[in-house]
């Protein structure tokens, strides 16, 4: 008799990192840009593929990648690919706590990043209600404001 299992968040989330990519979705979720590449070249080359997987997993998901090495092999030969690295299989992470920290916060400051709280939320809010009001709404029901849980 099979068992099935729900699965939890986090291993929805590994699943979407580890599946084999279309070339679109490679194309789409993980070229880098020129600009991008300036921001990398910065790097000690030992690091060069591990800040571009979590610059485009940030844009991609919000979020950086507990662990990189369960990415799929095609993923990182398209990363190395795109900055003229050699191929490699593995991806090697800043050992250092505080080197690991200022390429994150280089990151988020560099994709201009910011925390979502209640400030953003009601900016969005703001921003949302104003493209409704300028372009009208075929639902009358999304045109008045409603409170937040």
């Amino acid at each position: 008799m099979k068992k099935s299992f729900k699965k939890t968040k986090q291993q929805t989330y590994l699943s979407h990192l580890t599946h084999e990519c279309s070339d679109e979705e490679l194309a789409r979720d993980w070229t880098l840009y020129p600009q991008d590449k300036k921001q990398i070249i910065q790097y000690h080359k030992q690091y060069r593929v591990h800040f571009p997987i979590q610059l485009c997993a940030l844009r991609l998901y919000g979020r950086f990648i507990a662990n990189v090495h369960l990415l799929s092999p095609r993923l990182i030969s398209y990363i190395t690919t795109q900055l003229g690295l050699s191929p490699t299989i593995q991806v090697n992470v800043p050992t250092r706590e505080a080197t690991l920290y200022e390429q994150r916060k280089h990151i988020l400051a560099y994709s201009k990043f910011k925390k979502y709280d209640s400030k953003s939320n009601a900016t969005l809010e703001k921003w949302i209600l104003g493209k409704i009001k300028k372009n009208g709404c075929q639902n009358k029901s999304l045109s008045k404001p409603r409170s937040i849980y």
